[in-house]
């Protein structure tokens, strides 16, 4: 992720605190298109950094926390008595639910095989993450003049073939407060983050993103929304799309977005911030939510057990 300047965090700035939101899809990768790109669990250095925690809610992800319970977007609905489908397979119907702005936990009957332990700092910023969302992946390229080429590359409009995926990023500010998110962590889709450097688009909503801290991959964050509504024309049709540079494009009032073309504007996306949600998680649990990966460990331990171009959500 390339290093933040002034001008992107006032944009960041003034789209996560001013603009209106709508829901988010799936995991889209700056460095390819394959629809079967990153569908299975990382490895080499990213091995174990959360696809073993993930479940299936509603068709979103959700995340197991505890020995009963799994977390998500609140805004993705769904009632007790359905069933969450965990990282086993197994479907365990659900019980109870709390939520607090766009977080939701569940309980669930059973026991769930696996718990993600939370992230519990303040430097989500300084570490390396993995963003995890079930929706579509990349489509047709957006394009618009720039002062040097008639057809510059933007970005890429949302596909098709929804499926569990994971990339890269990192973010880059935090926020006390965003409407309907509470505080919030704030990444962008940067050219120069990497190959799997990669931003969320809809069907990601309740998503994971995981941050490393030490040896230990902890969860961090919950997926709300992402800036995705852009036009190419003043006039043109409204797109969802991943984009990693606002320049020359639109927003859904066909008002350019920016007209400094000397460095390039990513599109930011929001997830709901853990560690300032740590003891709230953590009382809605019947079990305390564990540091450890596993309920094998915990016991081994002796441990007592989403209209603007800024779419809100991302379901």
């Amino acid at each position: 992720m390339a290093c933040p300047n002034p001008l992107r965090l006032l944009l960041g700035a003034v789209s996560v605190a001013a603009l209106s939101s709508s829901p988010a899809t799936a995991v889209v990768t700056f460095g390819s298109g394959d629809p079967a790109h990153n569908t299975t669990a990382p490895t080499g250095l990213l091995a174990g950094s959360g696809w073993q925690y993930l479940g299936n809610w509603n068709g979103f992800v959700g995340t197991q926390i505890s020995a009963n319970q799994f977390i998500t977007a609140a805004h993705v609905g769904g009632s007790v008595g359905g069933s969450f489908i965990g990282s086993d397979g197994i479907a365990y119907t659900t019980t109870a639910v709390a939520t607090r702005n766009d977080l939701a936990v569940w309980t669930v009957s059973g026991q769930l095989p696996t718990a993600a332990p939370l992230y519990r700092g303040t430097s989500e910023t300084s570490l390396d993450m993995v963003l995890f969302g079930r929706g579509v992946g990349r489509g047709a390229e957006v394009s618009a003049p720039s002062s040097t080429d008639a057809n510059r590359l933007r970005g890429w409009e949302w596909g098709s073939n929804a499926a569990l995926r994971w990339g890269t990023n990192r973010f880059d500010f935090a926020q006390s407060s965003y409407a309907g998110v509470g505080p919030a962590l704030i990444g962008d889709f940067d050219r120069n983050g990497g190959a799997e450097e990669s931003t969320v688009s809809g069907g990601d909503s309740g998503g994971a993103a995981f941050v490393r801290n030490g040896s230990e991959w902890q969860l961090a964050g919950i997926i709300f929304g992402v800036q995705s509504t852009v036009r190419t024309t003043p006039s043109g049709p409204n797109l969802s799309a991943a984009i990693f540079d606002l320049g020359g494009l639109y927003n859904s009032s066909g008002n350019l977005i920016t007209t400094d073309q000397s460095f390039d504007i990513p599109a930011s996306f929001v997830v709901s911030r853990v560690s300032a949600n740590q003891a709230w998680i953590a009382s809605q649990s019947a079990t305390q939510v564990p540091e450890t990966s596993t309920w094998a460990a915990v016991l081994m331990a002796g441990v007592a057990g989403a209209g603007s171009w800024f779419r809100r959500r991302t379901s």
